[in-house]
């Protein structure tokens, strides 16, 4: 049985976001299959400066057949039941997963993705109806709440995973109402739908231009426990080319592009040894940017995206996920190049 313990903060600033895109964390692993180590990297986009995410994933235990979250057999207690999730148009709408501290509400309102990817979006409220400041925009683009922008400290897990990066950001989805939202963005190293997600907010605060603390939204305890029920809508891609990486040469598995993000499956013929200083390199994991065009003949780029690998035979094995800035029609894209590959409707 696997297990793994991974964590991961949002960067404040610009520059330590590219290096939070381009950088990564290698959890701890213990009783992997012989022959085989496993390498999740983490790769943090800091979409919203200001922002702070913990990811935290316990260990787990077979029961009945399923991979569940150890902490599974006593949570209820604390997190209460498990709030079902309606599905309508291929989003999930989680049912009753509100949670209310110091008075202010959060919420989750709805899901979607694909098997490896998906986003959340919860919404934060006053419980009394008045708003949390006056919203407005930072000079990056970002949320601001009385011209601050907004950190937020808070765990998530969901049941059956053992990794897992991406990124998160705020916004807000009607000015009239008293509410604004946090998008979360996540990759993981195996299907979630389905799967129960736990998480817990421990605060919501305010930073200056500086990145220090400039005032508080609320402190408290926010605890949510719901199903990650939605419909992947993936569409898969045929790679052709030799795939290169770090110099290494290799092959694509298998490329496919969702409405939130792309995953790609890849080999690489060869593995990476830990330098004396001990610490691990993810050169194998970085496939550089990603050129997606649509049939319009529009492209954008993605950066490469949270990804884990497994080495055996003298191969690195890796798993990829990237996300759009957008929502798209995964049925309008054309191709998706990377690495000397380009895989095609």
């Amino acid at each position: 049985m696997a297990q793994a313990v991974a964590s991961a903060a949002l960067s404040a600033t610009d520059a330590t976001a590219q290096g939070a895109k381009n950088g990564a964390r290698r959890p701890a692993t213990r009783g992997k299959a012989a022959g085989a180590r496993r390498r999740p990297r983490f790769a943090i986009a800091a979409v919203a400066a200001g922002l702070a995410l913990a990811v935290g994933l316990g260990g787990y235990a077979y029961a009945s057949g399923q991979l569940v979250s150890v902490a599974s057999a006593f949570d209820d207690v604390f997190l209460g039941s498990t709030a079902p999730t309606k599905v309508k148009n291929k989003v999930g709408r989680p049912v009753d997963a509100v949670a209310t501290s110091d008075g202010v509400t959060i919420s989750a309102d709805a899901i979607m993705g694909d098997e490896h990817n998906y986003a959340v979006v919860y919404s934060i409220r006053r419980a009394d109806g008045k708003p949390l400041g006056k919203v407005g925009t930072g000079a990056n683009g970002t949320l601001t709440i009385d011209g601050k922008t907004l950190q937020a400290d808070f765990d998530q897990s969901v049941d059956g995973t053992s990794g897992a990066g991406g990124e998160s950001y705020f916004y807000d989805a009607d000015p009239s109402d008293n509410a604004i939202q946090m998008v979360t963005k996540m990759t993981t190293d195996t299907s979630v739908i389905g799967a129960t997600m736990r998480t817990s907010f421990r605060g919501i605060t305010l930073q200056d231009e500086s990145y220090h603390t400039a005032g508080t939204i609320a402190t408290g305890s926010w605890d949510l426990k719901f199903k990650l029920n939605y419909q992947s809508d993936s569409v898969g891609l045929k790679p052709a080319g030799t795939l290169t990486v770090a110099g290494t040469g290799g092959s694509v598995q298998g490329v496919s592009v969702s409405p939130i993000g792309i995953t790609i499956d890849y080999t690489v013929n060869g593995t990476e040894e830990a330098p004396a200083s001990g610490r691990w390199s993810p050169k194998y994991l970085d496939l550089g940017d990603i050129t997606v065009t649509m049939r319009d003949g529009t492209t954008m780029t993605v950066p490469s995206g949270a990804a884990s690998s497994s080495e055996k035979d003298g191969r690195t094995v890796v798993s990829m996920g990237s996300f759009f800035d957008s929502v798209i029609d995964p049925g309008d894209v054309a191709s998706v190049s990377f690495a000397g590959v380009t895989a095609t409707a």
